[in-house]
């Protein structure tokens, strides 16, 4: 049994790197159509916040509800603000994803094989405390894989016990277990979770993102111009939506409100 456990760690560790390997090449495809799209997609959803909220301000002004039309006025500069924050977060992120180097994907394997060691909610099923404790640490893990943090992975799986206490999380023992039963256990979740990542990675590669990076290793620069194509279909819209912003502020004024 403890044979088998080895084994299904080893492949566990092997599909989580394959796993990070392909969600990466997926994501830098995507994070060039970022860059190039950014300002016309940030330029559309700022006038669909104008258009939402004018509408909102002139039916409340038609109601002669003045304190909702001034609060829609306030919404949509929180909204904006709120915009720009995030498309400064997706740029940030943008901005992190490349492909994986050999070197890292080395590193990562060397990572995964510590990692999955962790795998054991078994253990912790009769005591509440400890199994909070291993599902904060399951999402830290999935959190930094999720985000290509490798520091974080690399912090955990160097000293998972340093980690939960710099947390202030409950300590674990990873040490393995000796019960036939709880062996058998292991083993058990530790296929499940091969299935699950199986099963992901499948639908990864079936996905329009990863068929995207595909055709875009196969002919470079196709994000180009398929970035080029995109930005003047969302020209097109702003345009549209510039034409509604106006009407309404139009609307507005003939009510002798403040445009904005």
């Amino acid at each position: 049994m403890r044979q088998l456990i080895a084994g299904a760690r080893s492949r566990l560790a092997e599909l989580q790197v394959e796993f990070a390997r392909e969600i990466s090449r997926a994501e830098t495809a995507q994070a060039v159509l970022f860059r190039h799209l950014r300002e016309h997609n940030q330029k559309r959803d700022r006038l669909r916040l104008v258009v939402h909220y004018r509408q909102e301000f002139l039916d409340s002004f038609v109601r002669n509800d003045t304190d909702e039309a001034e609060q829609a006025e306030r919404d949509l500069a929180q909204a904006k603000a709120q915009l720009d924050e995030d498309y400064e977060s997706m740029a940030a992120a943008a901005e992190k994803r490349n492909p994986l180097s050999t070197g890292q994907e080395a590193e990562l394997t060397q990572l995964w094989n510590a990692l999955v060691k962790l795998h054991q909610p078994e253990r912790f099923v009769h005591e509440p405390d400890k199994l909070e404790t291993f599902h904060k640490l399951t999402a830290a893990i999935n959190q930094a894989k999720d985000t290509g943090d490798i520091e974080t992975l690399r912090e955990i799986a160097e000293d998972p016990k340093g980690f939960l206490l710099r947390q202030g999380w409950t300590i674990l023992d990873f040490g393995d277990v000796e019960d036939s039963a709880k062996l058998k256990k292991l083993h058990e979740t530790l296929q499940e979770e091969i299935e699950s990542v199986m099963e992901s990675l499948k639908e990864l590669r079936d996905s329009p993102d990863y068929e995207l990076c595909r055709l875009a290793e196969q002919k470079p620069g196709i994000l180009d111009e398929l970035a080029a194509e995109r930005a003047k279909q969302i020209e097109a819209e702003n345009a549209e939506l510039e034409s509604q912003a106006e009407r309404l502020a139009q609307e507005i004024r003939k009510l002798g409100g403040k445009a904005w």
